[in-house]
């Protein structure tokens, strides 16, 4: 008679269990790859239309758009100009007759002990008229100079005024300053009981810059210019001398625009390389099918993406710069006709690309349909796709509790005929019959 005394309870019970769960155990691998697969998949397009929105919005500053200018000047040190995408072409001649300056002022001969003998408040006004503002420090339980100045400079409402003190040859000035330049910036103090501030000491006038071009004379109360030529800022250094003015020419810098041009070919071309990857049909080759591919999203994407390179935006197309795609659907630059229309026009390319009308912002809005953080598009894919992997985890889990139900019933069952068996096999060997 067979001996069953030697069979092993728990490897019958863990076989004959895991054959229970082994129709549902392949289905939810199967979905989990899929799963998984579609997970990386919406990741890597969720990067690649962030990178490629980023770049776009690099390109689409304010006054920073495709297009750039270069200035050049007829002699350095007296001014840094630059000159934004708004910027028109031209030539100005500038005379810079007077530069603008902070007012400083001083009060010599002070010491911890007037301080901490005066009384009263001090009132500090900044600016004259209806626009002047004024704050008060309170000298009372003053100590010392840097008290004050502590007072001054940390006071709620400072309307822009810095304290500080000057040391030489054993006496000491306190030295108030306008933060701003400018006319408008003028600073005075009133006295406090015990102090005289009556006759501060002039260490820099509040004055304005002064320029002029041709017979018209400007000033402004700093010594940067950003109105006065519309898309170009100056920032004066030095004044200019007699007939001798600064000459300042702004002109197409055609290098830097085709970079900017460029830039904007690599990300959408890149953009394409990664869509390209994720919908591939892989020719019934499952391992080179794209996790995408044939996905109703990623149509309206495509669709989407390419009827705004198409759309005619300030009265120009990107042909008309001479961008246009290959047969893969990848951007391309004709520089010789790129060049011909920036020459004819520069300006159109700001109006083709930037501002609220431009192309870039039309991108921008289409993107947003997918990217948007409340109710993109994608959004909504990963919450289905976190549906089903919650979908996933609790068939999982009951999955576990059946192959542990089973395993448990199995192993008793075993372990029940194991014991059964060894009390046959003694009793038949009692009798000889083993």
């Amino acid at each position: 008679m067979a001996d069953f005394s030697s069979i092993d309870p728990q490897t019958l019970a863990q076989q004959l269990a895991t054959y229970d769960i082994a129709s549902l155990q392949n289905q939810l691998k199967t979905k989990t790859t899929t799963m998984d697969s579609q997970k990386k998949a919406l990741d890597a397009l969720k990067t690649a239309l962030t990178d490629f929105r980023t770049a776009m919005s690099g390109l689409n500053k304010t006054n920073e758009g495709m297009l750039k200018n270069l200035v050049s000047m007829n002699r350095e040190g007296i001014a840094n100009v630059t000159a934004q995408s708004n910027a028109l072409k031209g030539t100005y001649n500038i005379e810079v007759e007077a530069l603008a300056s902070a007012h400083q002022i001083g009060f010599d001969k002070m010491s911890d002990d007037s301080i901490r003998n005066a009384s009263g408040t001090m009132d500090i006004t900044l600016g004259t008229g209806a626009k002047a503002e004024t704050i008060t420090v309170d000298l009372t339980d003053m100590e010392s100079l840097s008290d004050l100045t502590k007072a001054i400079n940390g006071h709620k409402d400072n309307p822009g005024v810095t304290a500080s003190l000057i040391r030489t040859d054993g006496e000491v000035t306190l030295m108030l300053s306008s933060d701003e330049s400018g006319v408008k910036n003028t600073l005075s103090v009133t006295s406090p009981t015990g102090l005289d501030f009556s006759n501060p000491q002039t260490i820099s006038k509040a004055a304005d810059s002064v320029i002029k071009m041709g017979d018209m004379t400007f000033t402004n109360s700093s010594n940067t210019l950003d109105k006065l030529i519309d898309g170009v800022t100056i920032e004066l250094t030095s004044v200019t001398e007699a007939n001798k003015p600064l000459t300042v020419s702004v002109g197409t810098d055609s290098a830097g625009t085709k970079e900017q041009l460029q830039t904007f070919v690599d990300a959408y071309n890149t953009l394409q390389d990664t869509l390209t990857k994720l919908t591939k049909s892989g020719n019934g080759n499952d391992e080179s099918r794209g996790a995408l591919a044939g996905d109703a999203t990623m149509s309206s994407l495509d669709r989407e993406l390419n009827d705004v390179m198409r759309q005619v935006f300030g009265d120009k197309r990107m042909s008309d710069f001479g961008i246009t795609a290959d047969r893969e659907g990848k951007l391309q630059i004709d520089g010789k006709k790129l060049d011909k229309a920036i020459k004819a026009d520069p300006q159109k390319l700001n109006d083709l690309f930037n501002g609220k009308e431009g192309m870039l912002t039309a991108i921008d809005k289409s993107l947003d349909r997918y990217l948007n953080s409340t109710n993109g598009l994608l959004k909504g894919r990963q919450e289905v796709l976190d549906r089903q992997q919650s979908d996933i985890d609790t068939k999982t889990e009951a999955m576990n509790a059946r192959y542990d139900s089973s395993y448990n019933r199995y192993l008793k069952q075993f372990t029940q005929l194991q014991k059964a068996m060894a009390q046959m096999n003694n009793t038949m060997g009692m009798f000889g019959l083993a």
